[in-house]
């Protein structure tokens, strides 16, 4: 490579640098490789030349760098959806056919909608440090650089994928080496023609009735094989991770999975009647994103907002959301709302980043949201703060409870000759099959089948002033509601057949539960937020009605009683008038569940493949043969809810067994799976086939039978787009000029692979003409039947908007509002929430919820992040009559974690403050919790170098400390009071371990290959923002796997690399996920929670992926911490830092002075 000279006469290294010479440096350890041929005199101004850092600046001479990256010779447009809540038009800027850099398009502010409605320039510039790095992963030595497949597996299908005849199960021999075995690329041809021969094989094997009893014989739980209706097909699990980041792409793979009912009709023969798709997984309820209880108060899955509202709110309330680092290309709304006067209050578990945004920070204790918010509730109510007039017209507070019976008094049991009054007011009821359901974009009104309305009955009151009962339909809602509810008070009824019944409305015991168990002091002591600041909020709250924003992220959402969570914060927002309103609504960011807006998504994934059209300009037949499951379950152990021999999970709820996963964009779906290592050492062991479709070689692929290289955003060859639940805009993946730069392929072309090699198997043509349009380069048709059938897009030409989007342009969604906010056309128009009232309800009335003891909102404590008794509901109540432990067939003195998820047990506050957490006997003290970190968030960017090393302070890209895993490394976060009590110092390498009994995984050997791997070792680091007995441990760094444990301890240089394949992990041993395992929570199994459906404004009833349907708790652990290593460097003496005095507890007199602004001089003008 030839050097030229410098301005100074100095060798400029920088230059002429070929595109095989790129690729050849980026496929170094990291990033300090880059820097190999730089003079190192570049840095010597990172030593300081005095105490004061701020006395000199430094030389500038190694900008020249930057500005010779800077010079382009071209650029294009491309869309980064990285797994997360944004989605970002960004311009790649290309230098001798290589992108050097990423910017923002800055055209955000030319969007328009079809009515010439504009969006506003301040949603410009869009991007992040994540999108900005993302050249490196483009160029990256992780990339998956074709179609792969895993020497044993390929052994297998080989040999004729041979069986024990008996039970049906293969050799193990073929599949123990996952982890660890050797890697083969392969072509395209062969990948498809091995999945298609291997998916064939197993659902041939468990089809009919010997694979009923093969099933039955390999030990399944029998509520999980009845489900599969004798249909091998179900055993065949697809999983689009995130779908709507790629509404072609990602959603294809539910596509594919409803093509499987052609493979089940060739296997058994059942027509199209009675064929069977595969098993589709839930995508956000699986990342634990969602809000579990909007359905249960709302009927909807998430009621939202624009977060550009911020600037009609009067005041804006952060529950466990760090608007400043977790939504950074919008964290600009939140500091200009604060600069107009706003005011800004957040409620964390520490002291967070957006603190300095914040007038009032709230610290509680992790899992305790709902306490606190009941004690805000209870300030309302004893200071008459809320709006009673709203709660009577839009709520079911109001509404009769039975005393006897705790169900819902009905007119029926008390007015004589009542008739249920017709279901008319925005909603129409329909015949089962009638086909209208199915024309998403003609809906106006709620949509409720005979059968369900059927089931439904009308409420009563108090008429208070004819001192009565009275009945209320959906029909008596909002203005039009006439009467005089009495929302307080106990009164007797007379029933029909003469018997007397107290009864007594919602709001009544309500009222009664949280003064007698949530006044200021009792939720204080809960919760640790001084009971001043919980006055204080309340009334801070309820003076700002239509103005208040309540934005919650996936912080208060991923503890195992979120919901309940999410029904105390609706409670809240109804009673002082803040939902649906500009300024003044409830929102949850996390997940996309904007997906119900682009609602065409359901013609695509669901076209039927007996029927297929095949003409680009008619409209789709659509049938679901999916059928849909959560996850979790395979995540559980791959068994159902079955505690003390009861079944608790509902029967539309049910898993069935998983033999093969086929799966995108999902790293957390395995390689960063809550119970990550009981997922790898007791789940996989029984599945068959694992095929993952990255870009990234993550921990997925680690473990997996085969990985098909996809192509990076960057180099796309198919047009996509994508929605966020941030903003109104809607999104297309463009496609680009980049050539690709090894041999991938985009999703949707890898799916019609799969397909073609199944239909050549099958000898049936239909497995490749329902991707007919993928083969013509027409991916396009399939885009725009979804625009045509949604009613935000209905309008929209697709390749108009690609073509805009190519200069860096979107467009806005046709939506009612600008911004969206949830729930408007029910505050403003008097439109019907989706429940059976059509009201807001905060009492259910369902056998389950009272069987549980949540049938009014209840605070119940963590179910492992908690220093007192897990999962325990606090307080009493006369309306509070769960079953107990005995009920269920086990004992009330069973704190195991699995008998935990159902335990129903009583506790007043004070005796609740006296218990302690069966652990703590043994030396666990620490809550242990796992926030996700926007700037890494599932399988992006967490080991891109050029981001990592800045990620907390043991960044080195040089690792001069060869026992660093990478240029970072994985670390807790500790008080430095806690720490000093056990020896630790800030910087040592600390074990973490949490529940013996299941972590980190169940059956765990102490000494094995497996159990070292798994087994947590971390760096420590002193935070004093964490409160005592509280440690936090970033979700996002890659784990460790038995390659990366060869890697660190094998190779010369140290890296937790795997040497096979380059998998990357961020921790020596363990991770995260040591210290987390699997929870199913039984009021999230419910068949009989009313809500709409996925799509379209038809209503349902019980399970519904990403809507009502099991949640996790990825954030609760319960940890003992002890010292492994002291933190200098190769283990001698401290940390540097620490050395070098400028860590918390070792400040010297020097950095004293700069901590106080010690150094800064005032000029006088």
């Amino acid at each position: 490579m030839k050097k030229e000279k410098q301005e100074d006469g100095k060798e400029d290294n920088t230059k002429g640098i070929s595109r095989r010479g790129f690729l050849t440096i980026a496929a170094g350890t990291g990033a300090g490789v880059l820097l190999a041929g730089c003079d190192t005199n570049l840095f010597n101004f990172l030593k300081p030349k005095s105490d004061n850092p701020l006395e000199s600046y430094p030389d500038r001479n190694w900008e020249k760098v930057y500005r010779n990256i800077y010079k382009e010779d071209s650029h294009f447009h491309f869309l980064c959806s990285p797994n997360d809540t944004h989605n970002c038009l960004l311009k790649a800027h290309v230098k001798n056919g290589v992108v050097t850099r990423i910017s923002p398009s800055y055209r955000y502010g030319e969007a328009t909608d079809l009515a010439g409605n504009g969006a506003s320039h301040r949603w410009d510039p869009r991007a992040c440090q994540k999108g900005l790095g993302l050249a490196r992963r483009l160029y990256g030595d992780r990339r998956v650089k074709g179609a792969m497949v895993r020497k044993g597996f390929k052994d297998w299908v080989d040999r004729g994928m041979p069986r024990d005849p008996g039970t049906g199960k293969p050799p193990q021999e073929y599949f123990d080496k996952r982890g660890q075995d050797k890697w083969l690329k392969i072509s395209w041809d062969e990948a498809f023609t091995l999945s298609a021969a291997a998916m064939n094989n197993i659902a041939e094997t468990y089809s009919g009735d010997k694979g009923f009893d093969r099933l039955t014989q390999q030990g399944y739980d029998p509520a999980m094989i009845e489900p599969m209706k004798k249909a091998g097909t179900q055993v065949l699990k697809i999983r689009g991770g995130m779908s709507l980041l790629g509404a072609t792409r990602i959603f294809g793979y539910y596509r594919f999975c409803n093509m499987l009912a052609l493979l089940d009709d060739k296997i058994r023969g059942t027509g199209p009647e009675k064929s069977l798709g595969g098993r589709g997984w839930d995508s956000y309820t699986w990342h634990t994103d969602l809000p579990p209880g909007h359905p249960m108060v709302l009927g909807m899955q998430t009621n939202e907002f624009d977060l550009n509202c911020a600037e009609h709110a009067k005041m804006i309330l952060l529950l466990g959301m760090n608007w400043i680092t977790t939504k950074m290309p919008d964290s600009h709304w939140l500091t200009e709302a604060r600069l107009k006067g706003t005011k800004v209050v957040n409620v964390s578990v520490e002291y967070p980043a957006t603190g300095c945004r914040s007038d009032e920070i709230i610290v509680i204790r992790p899992g305790t949201d709902p306490a606190l918010l009941l004690g805000v509730a209870h300030v309302i109510i004893k200071e008459k703060l809320y709006d009673a007039n709203h709660i009577k017209k839009y709520s079911d507070l109001p509404f009769l409870v039975r005393m006897d019976t705790l169900d819902m008094l009905r007119p029926e049991d008390v007015i004589p000759g009542y008739q249920k009054k017709a279901l008319t007011k925005d909603t129409v009821v329909m015949k089962k099959n009638d086909p209208f359901i199915g024309h998403v974009t003609e809906h106006d009104k709620q949509i409720v089948t005979e059968e369900l309305a059927a089931e439904w009955s009308d409420c009563v009151v108090w008429d208070a002033q004819a001192k009565k009962p009275a009945s209320v339909s959906r029909e008596d809602f909002g203005k039009k509601f006439g009467i005089d509810p009495a929302l307080e008070g106990t009164f007797e009824v007379t029933m029909l057949k003469g018997r007397k019944v107290k009864v007594r409305p919602v709001f009544d015991l309500m009222k009664q539960y949280i003064n007698e168990s949530f006044t200021p002091e009792q939720a204080s002591k809960i919760t640790w937020a001084p009971k001043e600041a919980i006055i204080s909020l309340a009334r801070d709250i309820a003076s700002r009605p239509e103005g208040t924003l309540f934005a919650c992220g996936m912080g208060s959402n991923q503890y195992f009683n979120a919901d309940l969570k999410d029904r105390a914060v609706l409670f809240v927002a109804a009673m002082t008038r803040n939902i649906g309103f500009p300024g003044g609504n409830v929102g949850s960011y996390a997940g996309n569940y904007k997906v119900a807006l682009l609602n065409g998504v359901g013609a695509y994934v669901a076209e039927d493949p007996f029927n297929i059209e095949l003409d680009p300009a008619k409209p789709v037949h659509k049938k679901y043969y999916t059928v849909y499951e959560s996850a979790h379950f395979y995540n559980y152990g791959d068994r159902p809810l079955r505690v003390g021999g009861h079944l608790f999970s509902g029967k539309g709820h049910l898993n069935t067994p998983t033999k093969a996963m086929i799966f995108a964009n999902s790293n957390s779906l395995l390689g960063n799976a809550k119970w990550h290592y009981d997922v790898v050492n007791n789940t996989l062991p029984k599945i068959e086939m694992i095929a993952v479709a990255e870009y990234w070689w993550n921990g997925s692929c680690e473990y997996a039978d085969i990985v098909y290289g996809c192509d990076y955003a960057a180099e796309f060859k198919q047009p996509d787009f994508s929605a966020s639940c941030t903003n109104s805009f809607v999104q297309v993946h463009p496609r680009t000029p980049l050539p690709r730069v090894f041999d991938t392929k985009p999703d949707i072309e890898i799916l019609a692979g799969l397909a073609g090699a199944l239909g050549k198997l099958a000898k049936d043509k239909r497995f490749e003409d329902y991707w007919k349009f993928v083969r013509e380069d027409k991916v396009s048709v399939y885009a725009q039947r979804i625009f045509d059938g949604s009613q935000g897009l209905a309008g929209f030409k697709f390749l108009d908007l690609e073509a805009k989007a190519k200069d860096g342009v979107p467009a806005l969604m046709n939506n009612r509002t600008y911004p969206r906010l949830g729930s408007w056309e029910q505050a403003h128009e008097d439109k019907l929430w989706y429940t059976k009232s059509g009201r807001m309800e905060f009492y259910r009335p369902e056998t389950e919820w009272i069987e549980h003891g949540e049938n009014i909102v209840v605070y119940r404590e963590p179910i492992d992040s908690t220093f007192h008794e897990p999962n325990v509901i606090v307080g009493r109540h006369p309306a509070l009559r769960p079953k107990r432990p005995e009920d269920w067939g086990f004992s009330s003195k069973d704190l195991s974690a699995e008998s935990r998820q159902v335990r129903n047990i009583q506790y007043s506050s004070e005796e609740l403050l006296k218990t302690k957490h069966p652990l703590m006997s043994k030396g666990f003290k620490f809550i242990f919790h796992t926030p996700k970190y926007r700037h890494c968030t599932h399988t992006t960017a967490g080991d891109t170098d050029m981001v990592a090393v800045w990620f907390g302070p043991f960044g080195d890209v040089y690792r001069r400390d060869k026992r660093m895993p990478f240029v970072t490394e994985g670390y807790v976060d500790m008080n430095p009071l806690d720490a000093k009590e056990l020896g630790i110092e800030d910087g040592d390498y600390v074990f973490i371990d949490n529940d013996p009994a299941d972590r980190p995984y169940r059956n765990a050997k102490a000494g094995s290959p497996e159990h070292k791997t798994a087994r947590l070792l971390c760096r420590a680091r002193y935070y004093w923002g964490t409160p005592r007995g509280v440690t936090r441990m970033w979700y996002n760094m890659f784990g460790a796997t038995l390659g990366s444990v060869k890697g660190h301890e094998t190779r010369p240089d140290g890296l937790a690399k795997n040497p096979e394949t380059n998998y990357q992990a961020m921790f020596r041993y363990g991770s995260h996920q040591s210290g987390t395992r699997a929870w199913l929570r039984p009021t999230l199994l419910t068949d009989s929670l009313v809500r709409k459906d996925p799509f379209g404004q038809k209503m349902g009833k019980g399970f519904a992926p990403d809507i009502h349907c099991a949640n996790g708790a990825p954030r609760e652990g319960f940890a003992r911490i002890t010292k492994a290593e002291n933190g200098g460097i190769n283990g001698k003496g401290p940390w540097e830092p620490v050395r070098s005095h400028i860590r918390p507890t070792h400040e010297d007199d020097a950095m004293k002075a700069f901590i106080r602004g010690g150094y800064i001089k005032i000029k006088k003008a």
